[in-house]
């Protein structure tokens, strides 16, 4: 009695079907969840980095800016966040760095940023006063996923950093 070891023909194409299966149907779940995790990445990154800014603003004294940009050239004049952002000391209100050790945190875009991901403020830049109170109206960033609003990142007179998420699907303003 001789067994030979190993899988008939008829196994291997059962076993193959039912991973067929399992991957067609757990592929677009793993899709949206995975933009789900990239819109709640890119609202905490900019929420802690303009709540960072505030922090600094006290703390230092003096006014800090964050903006969308790249190091020591300062803010872009657009309100796209989607490139990365910075924040940085600005004791004379040139909205520039004057010096490296002005730059307090240069933010990478983040992950899917201008191919699914899309991030758009109302305003191209918010300045915090030595107070923590931030000057002029208040910023709303939005986080968009393809055409549709995810999730806003809103910054008061005062200050404080706040996110939301909408109820109902709503198309992306930006």
């Amino acid at each position: 009695m001789y067994h030979r070891k190993g899988f008939t023909l008829i196994e291997l194409v059962t076993t193959l079907a039912i991973v067929a299966v399992l991957l067609a149907v757990g592929i677009p779940g793993f899709g949206d969840a995975l933009a789900r995790l990239r819109v709640q990445t890119a609202m905490h990154r900019v929420s802690t980095d303009l709540a960072m800014a505030r922090s600094s603003a006290i703390m230092r004294r003096s006014p800090v800016v964050a903006c969308p940009g790249t190091g020591m050239s300062g803010c872009r004049a657009d309100a796209d966040w989607s490139r990365g952002w910075i924040v940085f000391a600005d004791p004379d209100g040139n909205r520039r760095p004057d010096a490296v050790s002005d730059l307090l945190r240069v933010s990478d875009p983040p992950s899917g940023a201008g191919r699914t991901l899309r991030i758009g403020a109302t305003r191209n830049f918010v300045r915090y006063q030595r107070d923590g109170r931030s000057a002029g109206t208040n910023l709303t960033v939005r986080v968009c996923s393809g055409d549709t609003l995810n999730g806003e990142v809103i910054v008061n007179n005062l200050g404080r950093v706040r996110t939301a998420r909408p109820a109902q699907s709503q198309p992306c303003p930006l």
